[in-house]
């Protein structure tokens, strides 16, 4: 409003306007004073005019001038005001970005931090490991020395001739002839060396303790106990996953049996007794039980071509294929190659059967085929249920957690391998025995062989069955 006011009077059209008015009214003056004799009056009233017109006129020219003064301050104030807006903007726009910038480098640190643990984590369980390979590398150089030893002792032994015949240690009743005397003097003369009393932990082989799995699956162990005897006789040279499935494969083997799945084929008469199979893999060799389980496959395979319709087909190969799962399981304490192509089988035959996936990956690693095991195990972190296979995607991470550390990529690596510990130690199976359980075990141990037969005729709920044949 301001601005239009100060428009219109600075405008150079009123000003002529008003001059033009002025000129009217001094002519129409002018002529009402011609009439007027006293010219001096006249006069007067003409130079009071002019005047009044001059100062009328500085006044319209000094007020142009507020205005000229009034439009160029109104022009430099919106620029003032516009930078100091500006100003303002970028204060803001400035502590934006500071504050951005600050959370960036705290993320940056906590991310550094969190490798550092991680990785000093990794580190710790890698000189874990490393300190007990070596105690196994000592301890079994100590038995090979001492192996040696006693065979170089048993060679010069044979070579010497001795000048006189030994006496046996043995026990004379007739007391009245003083031959216990005797007896007890030989007996000091024996030596008794340190070594043969001190009990010495041996690294046992899987395949050496399938017996053992199927003496405390009769005795109703669970299989968590069972998983950390294999542990801990094993001296955690395998892996979590090969205990805990090859426990899994003995125990669907011997449902298999008590369900009496091997007598509906057509073939029964001429596969192998359950209680030899049975018998023969507590010795360690599953040949007779993966000869059976082939047997069974083979008839469902047979029998998933006569059926009509596509989903009763896929529900039997998913029963072929959790089968060949466990054939595989077995076959893999002795033969890498044959429990491969078992698990690629079970792949073949149900692509979403992620245990198959895991052990395949397991076998791959085992064969030194990285590559592949690096795809599997990737495999099955991407189609794996968190909580419905938390034991492979833990297995799958345990494994890929070393080949990214051997590339080079330690946190990825480090954040892997903490998953999977914190799922085993959850479980507990890697706890160390008590001296007690210990004991127990050495008992189980020491009598399972003996009572082995009918622990087996116990687990198949047989008195007696077609008859065992241990030739």
């Amino acid at each position: 409003m301001f601005d239009k006011l100060l428009n219109t009077l600075s405008s150079s059209e009123i000003v002529t306007s008003i001059s033009t008015q002025l000129d009217v009214l001094a002519n129409v003056i002018d002529s009402y004073l011609a009439g007027i004799d006293n010219l001096r009056m006249a006069s007067i009233i003409l130079m009071i005019l002019a005047l009044l017109l001059f100062l009328f006129l500085i006044i319209i020219i000094y007020i142009k001038t507020i205005v000229a003064f009034l439009r160029n301050d109104n022009k430099d104030q919106p620029a003032e005001l516009a930078e100091e807006e500006d100003n303002d903007d970028n204060e803001i726009f400035d502590e934006e970005d500071q504050l951005r910038l600050n959370q960036i480098i705290d993320d940056q640190e906590r991310e550094r931090e969190l490798e550092k643990e991680l990785q000093k984590e990794l580190e710790m369980a890698n000189a874990e490991r490393a300190s007990a390979e070596k105690e196994k590398q000592k301890e079994a150089s100590k038995i090979k020395e001492a192996e040696v030893q006693r065979k170089l002792a048993e060679e010069k032994k044979q070579q010497e001739q001795p000048k006189t015949v030994e006496k046996e240690f043995s026990i004379d009743l007739d007391w009245k002839k003083g031959k216990l005397q005797e007896m007890d003097a030989l007996a000091q003369n024996v030596e008794i060396k340190p070594d043969i009393l001190s009990y010495h932990q041996s690294n046992r082989q899987l395949n050496e303790l399938i017996g053992l799995i199927i003496d405390m699956i009769g005795r109703g162990v669970d299989d968590l106990k069972i998983a950390q005897t294999i542990m801990f006789r094993n001296q955690y040279m395998s892996s979590e996953e090969d205990v805990l499935q090859l426990i899994d494969a003995v125990k669907d083997f011997i449902g298999l049996c008590k369900n009496q799945e091997f007598s509906k084929l057509e073939n029964y008469a001429a596969l192998p007794h359950e209680e030899d199979a049975l018998y023969h893999l507590a010795e360690g060799d599953p040949s007779l039980a993966l000869a059976m389980i082939e047997a069974l496959m083979d008839a469902g395979i047979d029998r998933a071509g006569s059926l009509a319709t596509e989903t009763k087909k896929d529900i039997l190969y998913q029963e072929i294929s959790r089968q060949a799962g466990i054939f595989g399981n077995l076959a893999a304490v002795n033969d890498v190659m044959l429990a491969t192509g078992a698990f690629e089988l079970a792949i073949e035959l149900a692509p979403n059967n992620i245990a198959a996936w895991s052990r395949l990956a397991d076998m791959y690693s085992k064969a030194q085929s990285t590559s592949k095991a690096i795809w599997a195990y990737q495999n099955v972190l991407k189609s794996a249920d968190g909580e419905l296979n938390a034991r492979e995607v833990a297995n799958a991470s345990k494994n890929l957690s070393q080949h990214l550390y051997a590339q080079g990529n330690s946190l990825q690596a480090a954040k892997l391998y903490n998953s999977s510990k914190q799922y085993y130690d959850s479980l507990g199976i890697n706890r160390r025995l008590d001296k007690q359980e210990i004991e127990i075990i050495e008992i189980i141990e020491a009598h399972h062989q003996d009572e082995l037969q009918s622990t087996i005729l116990r687990i198949l709920g047989r008195d007696g069955g077609r008859g065992f044949n241990f030739a």
